[in-house]
């Protein structure tokens, strides 16, 4: 039974579409911490399909899109109504099958990494005012993700940074919420609303445990911000010892290609090995 995990921040621009393509990308290639590659699978829900960008050429992006193979399939069976006003409801409970949406994207002796892409036609499910029960979407969702769960060691669901619909099926199907935070002024304020967030969209008794990864830290050092939320009650059991430094390689990524383990820039080695050393981590965390 695989893992799921929610990449996301009530607060954006933390970086939460880099750690989601860099995990998914590391865990699905190599032998972290002597233990094998893993199958992955990334799901991109987000409308501005940031993830899907960094992995996909824009002509098989676009292909993909057309083919009706993205996150959209998911919720509902037909674009066509699409209204900005209105949400769709579907009548079918039943999603398509994963083997019908994805897109392999790597394939190993031992891992192997998936991806369902995202487009910007989810705006119109984000944005639109059901009239009536939007049960239908979230019980798509939920069996969607549980063939998954079957299929997969690994399920990284990139989400955006708004309560909606998709932050809420997203967390409700989720075994942890992986809460990216970059040392800066307000940081602390969004992870509040993350964890409050989170429990406010709790299934019945359970909700994702939060892990707080500090995202683009300074190479040496610890910044006033990081450590204000490492002394914090609150939230300093859920933090990651490790922490995703600042290097350029890390924010790279387009169409597949520029990704740190293919980089032969300054410093790759060394963003190389702070990546393993995050991934090692977040493998003990979930229990991978």
């Amino acid at each position: 039974m695989g893992i799921v995990v929610t990449v996301m921040n009530m607060k954006g621009g933390v970086g939460k579409t880099t750690v989601s393509a860099n995990l998914a990308g590391v865990l699905s290639r190599y032998m972290i911490g002597g233990k094998p590659a893993l199958k992955v699978l990334a799901i991109d829900y987000d409308p501005q399909f940031n993830l899907s960008q960094a992995y996909l050429p824009a002509k098989t992006y676009f292909s993909l899109e057309k083919a009706r193979k993205t996150t959209l399939a998911v919720l509902m069976d037909s674009a066509i109504e699409l209204n900005p006003y209105e949400l769709q409801v579907p009548g079918n409970h039943q999603p398509p099958s994963s083997s019908t949406l994805v897109t392999n994207i790597y394939k190993g002796k031992n891992g192997a990494l998936d991806l369902l892409p995202a487009t910007l036609d989810l705006m119109y499910v984000a944005l639109g005012q059901a009239n009536t029960t939007v049960k239908p979407i979230e019980e798509r969702f939920e069996k969607f993700v549980a063939e998954c769960r079957e299929q997969y060691d690994l399920v990284l669901i990139d989400c955006h940074p708004a309560g909606s619909l998709f932050t809420k099926t997203s967390l409700m199907n989720s075994d942890f919420a992986l809460i990216p935070v970059m040392p800066q002024k307000y940081a602390v304020r969004g992870i509040g609303l993350m964890l409050e967030f989170m429990k406010a969209k709790k299934a019945g008794s359970s909700e994702p445990k939060p892990i707080i990864l500090f995202n683009a830290t300074a190479r040496n050092g610890v910044s006033a911000e990081e450590a204000t939320i490492r002394g914090n009650p609150k939230y300093s059991a859920a933090c990651m010892g490790q922490t995703l430094k600042w290097y350029k390689a890390f924010g790279e990524p387009e169409e597949g290609h520029g990704f740190v383990w293919q980089s032969t820039k300054p410093y790759s080695t060394t963003a190389w090995q702070n990546l393993t050393a995050v991934a090692r981590e977040f493998r003990t965390r979930v229990g991978l």
